[in-house]
């Protein structure tokens, strides 16, 4: 089986004020030149930027406690898997939207890295938008709301490519040059919901409690979506939800994952939101590093920020029906490299 990553963008309406187009923007880091293809940081990007913002919590674990037991982890009962899907919800009930103004992307593939400033908005169930910058330029711009979902890489293929959720769910996109799936990256975004509880296995040892769901790639091949969390209770900066994996359910192999290994408490809502975490594409060596500064909660936010809009000298690309802004294919668009995902 091949496999290549898939993931998805977040989900919903917008409303607001304080964030125009113009301010999602970025400043390039200093450090090495740019040698690690900027197609793999978009694809790990979609994956993880949205994966980003994982639900987790470290203060509040007491209350999955079974105060009538032992505590120590290796002869007390883990928290059951509703208590689980209960603390998620829990922390995602006090989180409607998120913006950061300051987000530093470091990649690296072996021994090339280079890095990238940015900003990026989210707001439930849909809407997303992430734009990054180098040198005052713009590299990537990533957006979704609740009609379509759309990406462009100025080292990629050269395309705004952009597909409704309408043809997705109809199974109209046969391959995508960039992963997607929504579902897995308001989850990993801790945007839930994550019930009902029914839908997970749990597994659980002396230092860990997963939540274990089976389902489909968008291709329809069997993939486990792994929730990892800390048995033994931790406190701030520290993570109690560490891990979101997605795992080929055939191979076992890991497909793609974000390690959580810092948080960070949003005092007027008491939500807990990754500080840091690491982006692993296994199959590709390499690793995106996050920090998330200047992060805020419950922004408002402008609805034009979350539309795609044309970009001058960049033809738009749908991917349901295969043609540039209504005209026919190029000749070349099947050698157009797919994402690293579940083969169809």
């Amino acid at each position: 089986m091949e496999l290549k990553l898939w993931c998805w963008f977040p989900t919903g309406n917008s409303r607001a004020a304080g964030c125009s187009p113009a301010k999602l923007s970025g400043r390039m880091k200093s450090g090495p030149t740019e040698e690690v293809p900027l197609r793999h940081v978009a694809t790990i990007l979609g994956l993880g930027i949205l994966v980003t913002l994982a639900g987790c919590s470290s203060t509040r674990w007491g209350f999955v406690k079974n105060n009538d037991r032992p505590t120590t982890p290796a002869s007390s009962e883990p928290p059951s898997t509703a208590q689980l899907v209960e603390y998620l919800n829990n922390n995602a009930g006090r989180i409607q939207g998120l913006r950061v103004e300051e987000l530093d992307l470091t990649c690296t593939q072996g021994i090339k890295s280079f890095g990238l400033r940015g900003t990026m908005v989210t707001e439930k169930p849909r809407n997303f938008r992430l734009v990054a910058k180098t040198l005052g330029n713009p590299v990537v711009d990533l957006g979704s709301n609740d009609q379509e979902f759309w990406y462009w890489i100025s080292k990629g293929d050269p395309y705004q490519f952009y597909c409704s959720y309408k043809d997705l769910k109809e199974g109209r996109v046969n391959r995508m040059p960039f992963p997607f799936q929504p579902e897995w990256v308001m989850e990993s975004m801790g945007l839930g919901p994550y019930g009902p509880p029914e839908k997970y296995k749990l597994e659980y040892d002396a230092d860990t409690v997963k939540l274990v769901e089976k389902t489909t790639s968008p291709q329809g091949t069997p993939v486990r979506k792994v929730i990892v969390f800390k048995r033994t209770e931790v406190q701030a900066p520290n993570a109690q939800v560490t891990d979101y994996l997605l795992v080929d359910d055939a191979s076992g192999k890991e497909i793609c994952g974000a390690h959580i290994t810092d948080v960070q408490i949003d005092r007027a809502t008491n939500a807990i939101v990754p500080k840091r975490i690491a982006l692993r594409w296994p199959s590709e060596k390499l690793t995106l590093a996050l920090r998330l500064d200047e992060l805020s909660l419950n922004p408002q936010v402008p609805r034009q920020v979350f539309q795609r809009q044309t970009m001058p000298n960049i033809q738009s690309f749908n991917l349901a029906r295969g043609v540039i802004d209504n005209t026919p294919p190029p000749n070349d668009f099947s050698a157009v490299r797919p994402a690293q995902g579940i083969a169809p």
